[in-house]
């Protein structure tokens, strides 16, 4: 991920409607994969961050990607009787739930994408905030990215997942029709 010079401070809230795509078990898991790789990437360059900086003082560490507590990555599952809700935190338990047939009949399922970060030097950090979230509901599947920057990284993350709605399989009915 490129440092903060392709960062600019701004307000993105950027929703794409995709009630019209067919979710089956693979098209889902497919998304949670990509969503998987991508955070696995970002707690990779967080780490080497980490790494690089661990030898100064407070005051001298200079990041480019500091990971923010609030940073993660999840897969809600919620059934019909919201009693018994699933939370996976990366794709092997989330290939688990589908193995043990807890992705049948469910009410909704949400994908949450945090990659949010800190740059800077020593106690003067910039927060980075970038949350990627895929909302799949009977005849509403959302997917919704907010950002207080504009990365260049963090818009190819945007267009790859635009990109792999648009792969799957569509169809117009009498509750969602897409031209």
């Amino acid at each position: 991920m490129n440092n903060e010079k392709n960062n600019n401070k701004v307000v993105i809230n950027n929703e794409f409607d995709y009630s019209n795509i067919i979710p089956t078990v693979e098209n889902i898991k497919y998304l949670v994969q990509y969503c998987d790789m991508v955070y696995k990437q970002f707690i990779l360059l967080t780490e080497e961050d980490e790494r690089k900086n661990i030898q100064f003082k407070r005051e001298y560490k200079q990041y480019k990607h500091k990971k923010k507590y609030s940073a993660g990555f999840e897969v809600f599952i919620y059934m019909k009787s919201y009693k018994n809700s699933l939370t996976c935190k990366d794709l092997e338990t989330f290939n688990s739930a589908v193995k043990d047939g807890n992705i049948k009949n469910v009410h909704s399922l949400d994908i949450k994408l945090n990659l949010d970060y800190q740059s800077g030097k020593g106690d003067n950090l910039i927060d980075y905030n970038n949350l990627f979230k895929i909302t799949l509901k009977p005849y509403e599947i959302e997917f919704t990215r907010k950002s207080n920057n504009n990365n260049e990284d963090m818009n190819n993350i945007e267009k790859n997942i635009n990109d792999l709605f648009k792969k799957l399989p569509s169809m117009n009915t009498i509750f969602c029709t897409k031209d």
